[in-house]
């Protein structure tokens, strides 16, 4: 989303209760390898310097050898909306892209900051479709300054150098491209956290649609009818808004509940296949230490999914 380079990074995940990092080496055509990762608990609504101290802390458990980072943006009012505008020049492109910010945010234009990533036509048999070629499309990203500038100023505090500032939720959809069992089909990918979830639906194509939802008074394993609720409604916008082939099949990700028959709610609820992925599972682990470091606390492990797919963007 922010970015002043694209050196090597450590990715860094500030998540509901923990604080994840991970580096990772290797891609362009070569075997992706974890060579440091740690998490630590913390408390998202503690000062900057309480943050900041966590931070640290993790750093020197971990043994992080460089102080480059890839963080992810912890705001409850991040939007992130999906556009679609008939082919127009970049400048206006871009004014429309602000106007919907400043909507979305209620907040003039010096207040917030926004992004965004372009998709490419979609293609129909290997051409571009003329039906969509005559569109522009892509994610729009919004936040508001504050929450940037209180997470840079978390970093800067930690001693970090922020390189790039990220979205959780494509970080994501970024480490499920890269390693996820991709298939010839569109697929529903829900990254969960406690309180929050990342539902995007990857297509066919290789566009993402994403949407954060948050379950703020209780747990998405305490009530899995609303994560079911939420899933569809986006499943929904993809096909009928989006115009997107059907997803065929959900894909479970990060802090995945697998007790009181969670996983089976949500196949009866949705109508559709229900599988948990771990990314670990696809990756070399460069020492053996580390190993034993995943292999003993395999839930604290599953939480690094964001931090591997913000780390990717150093590779």
């Amino acid at each position: 989303m922010i970015y002043w380079s694209t050196t090597e990074v450590v990715g860094v995940n500030f998540g509901d209760k923990f604080i994840t990092a991970a580096r990772l080496k290797g891609g362009e055509g070569k075997p992706l390898v974890l060579t440091h990762s740690g998490w630590v608990p913390y408390d998202p609504s503690a000062s900057e310097t309480d943050i900041a101290a966590a931070l640290k802390s993790l750093w020197r458990s971990a043994g992080f050898p460089l102080r480059s980072v890839c963080a992810s943006l912890r705001s409850a009012s991040i939007v992130m909306r999906y556009f679609r505008f008939p082919a127009m020049p970049k400048e206006e492109l871009q004014s429309a892209l602000i106007l919907q910010a400043e909507e979305a945010l209620q907040m003039a234009r010096p207040s917030i900051v926004l992004d965004w990533h372009m998709d490419s036509p979609a293609m129909d048999g290997g051409v571009a479709s003329k039906a969509r070629s005559s569109w522009v499309e892509g994610i729009l990203v919004a936040a508001p300054v504050k929450d940037v500038d209180r997470q840079l100023a978390i970093l800067s505090r930690a001693g970090m150098d922020p390189a790039i500032l990220d979205v959780r939720a494509m970080a994501v959809a970024n480490l499920f491209g890269a390693v996820g069992p991709r298939k010839e089909e569109s697929v529903c990918l829900v990254s969960l956290d406690p309180h929050c979830a990342d539902v995007l639906v990857m297509s066919k194509a290789g566009q993402a649609y994403p949407r954060t939802v948050y379950c703020r008074s209780s747990t998405w394993e305490e009530t899995p009818a609303f994560l079911v609720e939420n899933v569809r409604d986006v499943l929904k916008h993809s096909e009928f808004k989006l115009e997107w082939e059907p997803v065929r099949r959900v894909v479970l990700t990060l802090l995945t509940p697998v007790h009181n028959g969670f996983v089976d709610k949500l196949r009866e609820g949705l109508g559709l296949p229900v599988e948990i992925w771990s990314p670990l599972e696809g990756l070399e682990v460069k020492n053996a230490k580390l190993r034993q470091l995943l292999q003993s606390e395999p839930d604290k492990a599953a939480m690094l999914v964001p931090a591997l797919g913000l780390a990717l963007r150093g590779c």
